[in-house]
């Protein structure tokens, strides 16, 4: 069942609830106010006839049977009695009662009762130590016409009215959803092939309106990864690609006739370096990769990152021995500490690229690595006198594969700066480059400092 159709039918069936309901409290109001003003008719009836009966000694017959017939039978149907109540005999009534009934108006005071069409009022009264009882009968008949016509007039409205409101319900809500449907109807018709298209919006204010500017937003995102990823696996392709092709192609051209030593040992150095920015490049995209599939599962454990950074420097020696990195710790008040939450092998992953980059770049000149605390930050900058980076290219470092003009010449594989970002954002971190071309750069990495 569609949301239009559940929509429609709720509306219809508490509309339709709501019209019965108000039909038959406004038949039942009718009723109860028509029995209770007829109850009041009768017991003015009652009042009358007990007077006549109190002072018919001092009007003749004639006088008594005109007032009689002027003032008593005003009433449709209308009947009156005055039986005396003693307890040797049982009083005779003219009218058929019933047993309960005659009991009430023996017993009590004023008894009013209601047999299907017809209403009585009783009323005892006392005259020289006798009492007797009073009773008055009569029908409503304008009364029980006027409610007769009201009731089918209601049942009349209630027929015509419940379709009306089921055919209003479906077209008033066919109306308001078929923005929404065009909406589906246009954003089945997006491809991979015409993702630039977007939904109208005509309202942003409704939730409709809000609805297309969520759907425009995520074609936005899912725009700007598609083309990302049509980038990464183009610039992927080359990379690898170009790689394996000085391989074969150095080893084909040694191969090709006999050659001396020393040349098979220069075609192997240059094999053996195409083969390592390959394997670089292939470990860059697979722990990428990982990263990305993985974030969600990472364990994290408190980092001394005094400590860290030594060991980072350590390891990095292996890498580039010929390295002069120079590390300052900035003084800290007693008891300070820079922890920081994280990944250890992730961290160690990504602060050896930025080392790796500031000493490659720099033709490994001087690299200085100072490590402080700002706040709740523990911050880490790397300062190296290198060929730097230009003002346009700043923001576009940490995409993949992405290399600056002026370092184009350098051997790399445009993927160390992206993983380091990656992994620092995992981290809840920031990093950031200040740089002037053949001056060197500054990168600035914070973290949020974790305290017990």
């Amino acid at each position: 069942m569609t949301i239009s159709t559940r929509l429609a039918l709720t509306y219809s069936v508490i509309a339709s609830s709501i019209f019965v309901v108000f039909g038959v409290s406004v038949f039942v109001f009718s009723s109860n106010y028509r029995q209770d003003n007829f109850k009041q008719r009768l017991k003015q009836r009652v009042l009358v006839t007990e007077k006549m009966f109190l002072e018919k000694e001092t009007f003749s017959p004639t006088e008594l049977e005109k007032i009689t017939n002027e003032f008593l039978h005003t009433l449709p149907q209308e009947t009156e009695e005055v039986i005396k109540i003693t307890s040797k005999k049982t009083p005779d009534f003219k009218h058929t009662y019933s047993l309960n009934v005659r009991s009430e108006f023996l017993t009590t005071k004023e008894y009013h009762y209601i047999d299907k069409e017809v209403q009585g009022m009783s009323r005892i009264f006392t005259v020289n130590g006798i009492k007797y009882v009073i009773v008055v009968t009569a029908v409503d008949e304008i009364g029980l016409q006027n409610l007769s016509f009201l009731r089918r007039r209601i049942i009349l409205l209630i027929l015509i009215g419940i379709p009306i409101i089921f055919i209003g319900g479906f077209l008033i809500t066919r109306r308001a959803l078929l923005p929404l449907s065009k909406k589906i109807e246009k954003a089945n018709s997006i491809s991979a092939s015409n993702l630039h298209q977007r939904l109208n919006v005509h309202n942003p204010n409704d939730e409709i309106g809000k609805l297309a500017i969520a759907f425009n937003n995520l074609l936005d995102r899912l725009e700007t990864s598609f083309e990302s990823q049509k980038a990464f696996i183009s610039n992927a392709s080359h990379e690898i690609n170009t790689p394996l092709t000085s391989i074969i192609g150095e080893a084909e051209v040694t191969i090709s006739k006999p050659r001396t030593e020393e040349e098979y040992v220069k075609s192997l150095r240059v094999i053996l370096s195409e083969g390592e920015m390959l394997s670089n490049t292939t470990k860059n995209l697979l722990q990428l990769s990982k990263i990305t599939a993985n974030e969600g599962n990472l364990n994290f454990n408190q980092i001394d990152f005094t400590q860290f950074i030594y060991s980072i420097k350590e390891s990095f020696n292996f890498i580039n021995p010929d390295n002069q990195i120079s590390i300052e710790i900035a003084p800290m008040e007693k008891g300070d500490k820079l922890i920081v939450l994280g990944n250890e092998a992730l961290l160690m992953t990504a602060v050896i690229n930025l080392l790796d980059n500031a000493c490659k770049f720099s033709s490994n000149k001087e690299v200085v690595v100072k490590l402080f605390l700002d706040g709740n930050s523990v911050c880490l900058t790397i300062i190296d006198k290198g060929i730097g980076i230009a003002e346009n290219d700043l923001d576009k470092v940490n995409n993949p594969f992405f290399r600056g003009i002026n370092a184009l010449q350098i051997k790399g594989s445009g993927i160390g700066l992206s993983l380091s970002s990656r992994i620092i954002q995992l981290h809840n971190g920031t990093l950031e480059f200040q740089s002037q071309l053949e001056k060197g750069t500054k990168v600035l990495v914070k973290f949020q400092s974790f305290s017990d």
